[in-house]
């Protein structure tokens, strides 16, 4: 059907001159200022002069009197691209720390192309003549080139990759090929260089030579001036310090390419020098703007947003103490505390090792934890009901230790949640909100004490995989319509479900 046309009615201002400006569009460039004032000024002239290098190489190249100039120094080159791909592999474990514990894959992209770049920088380094080795390894000499070139698809990547919904999950799950894949050509060129086999026997200098590998570098770069725009597109109204170093550090990235490939061949040349000293000055921005960072969360600013908010159909484990503010009372808190340690030092490690959960909470004496965030457990529903039998087979072997501690009620559901980030800079959390979170925390506070209640839809998903005992429909506290609930029978004493939900006072959210 065609759609009706819309005249265009602006607002005018009281003058009658002009349109008044957007409201939402003055709230846009106001917020873009605030975000570059809040750039300090010590990075603005980091960043500018990182952006200028490559001005003075270009003098360097085309000045005939510069020609004949070398300085050759083999253990400066040595120490200085080891510290340097030091450096960038400290980047690629924080990244890849980071990217892991929020499953970014943006992040994890980065992590990847600062892997391949410092791992190469290594064996650089490594191969420099009369240093580690009298002979001249040309497969350690080109060692950078071959790292930007190989980074550079993973750099293209970072920037678009939140294009397509099903790109970052896609890459979240093929993490450990992916780093495989870059550690294993790392180990290929290693070897290979070290055997100096053929084609790279002859090559004579760190640039490309020939038509096809100076189209690559070429391609290459324009790789990272287009994951430098995406970046800035995307981080355009909130140019935080890292954001723009990472885009300064992609254009730095690119321009060494094209240094690398025009003055290749100029081994020791004041131009030869600039060049490698874009890529220092790339990493250098990079470490600097992240050390700035909250520490936590140091590259939060790039998390796609489907990392800081996407629906998901999870399982939710909520476990919680019977009985607890009795035992507390009479009790000394130190003696409270270590009955909650021996719990959760259980609790912990069976939830997230063993079972692959994630452990979001501790409320006191309850347990909140979920499987599935990522979209990358489709067995969640048995992954969640699987542990919480284990967990309260362990917390039954603890209370036979200590007969007078609290047991365990726990409940599972399933069903879709918002995992949303709340906070800032300080303390964030990435919560899951939603009706399926508050029906896990009801059947908790209707299960038994040592026993497991399921919800319908947890059922559903397990099939027949798992003992269920179908429970009269619960009435719980806030739902309009009893819900169904399935008892799983675990080892131990049989227990029946608690008769009024709805008047337990403790809510878990």
């Amino acid at each position: 059907m065609a759609r009706g046309r819309r005249e265009h009615t602006d607002p005018v201002d009281p003058a009658g001159l002009r349109p008044a400006q957007d409201e939402s569009g003055r709230r846009r460039l106001d917020d873009g200022r605030r975000a570059i004032r809040a750039v300090h000024p010590t990075a603005a002239a980091v960043v500018v002069a990182a952006l200028v290098l490559p001005i003075a190489g270009l003098v360097f190249l085309l000045r005939p009197d510069y020609a004949a100039v070398h300085w050759t120094s083999p253990s400066l080159h040595f120490v200085f691209f080891l510290v340097v791909g030091a450096t960038a592999a400290s980047l690629s474990l924080v990244t890849a720390e980071a990217a892991r514990r929020r499953g970014d894959a943006r992040v994890f992209l980065l992590s990847l192309a600062f892997l391949t770049i410092s791992g190469f920088m290594a064996l650089h380094a490594a191969g420099t003549q009369d240093v580690l080795t009298r002979r001249s390894l040309p497969g350690f000499t080109v060692a950078i080139t071959v790292g930007l070139l190989v980074a550079a698809p993973l750099a293209l990547a970072s920037g678009y990759v939140d294009l397509r919904p099903w790109a970052g999950p896609a890459v979240m799950r093929a993490r450990p090929w992916l780093r495989a894949g870059v550690v294993g050509a790392l180990a290929l060129w290693g070897v290979w260089s070290v055997g100096n086999w053929p084609p790279i026997d002859v090559i004579t200098g760190e640039g490309p030579s020939g038509d096809a590998l100076e189209i690559a570098a070429g391609l290459a770069a324009l790789a990272y001036v287009a994951a430098a725009a995406r970046l800035w597109w995307v981080h355009r109204d909130h140019p935080g310090f890292l954001v723009l170093s990472v885009v300064v550090c992609y254009v730095l990235l690119a321009e060494a390419l094209v240094g690398v490939a025009a003055a290749g061949e100029r081994k020791f040349h004041p131009s030869w020098w600039v060049w490698h000293a874009l890529i220092v000055a790339g990493f250098l921005l990079v470490f600097v703007a992240a050390r700035r960072e909250w520490r936590e969360e140091r590259f939060r600013p790039l998390y796609l947003p489907a990392t800081r908010e996407q629906r998901q159909e999870v399982s939710v484990l909520v476990g919680d103490l019977a009985g607890y503010t009795s035992y507390a009372e009479h009790r000394d808190p130190a003696e409270v505390a270590a009955m909650l340690r021996a719990y959760y030092e259980v609790a912990t490690p069976l939830v997230a090792r063993r079972y692959r959960g994630e452990v979001e909470k501790f409320t006191g004496d309850g347990i909140f934890a979920t499987f599935n965030r990522r979209g990358d457990q489709p067995d969640h529903a048995a992954r969640a009901v699987a542990a919480a039998a284990a967990l309260q087979a362990e917390v039954a072997q603890v209370r036979d230790a200590h007969p007078d501690w609290p047991g365990l009620r726990v409940g599972v559901n399933s069903g879709p949640v918002v995992v949303s980030e709340m906070g800032g800079r300080g303390y964030v959390v990435y919560a899951a909100v939603g009706d399926t979170v508050n029906v896990a925390a009801r059947l908790q506070a209707a299960a038994p004490v040592g026993g497991v209640l399921v919800g319908a839809r947890t059922r559903a998903l397990l099939g027949d995989a798992a003992p269920l005992l179908p429970t009269p429909r619960l009435e719980v506290k806030g739902k309009a319509d009893a819900v169904d609930a399935y008892l799983l029978q675990v080892p131990g004493p049989r227990t029946e479900p608690r008769p009024h939900p709805a008047t337990h006072p403790k809510e878990i959210r």
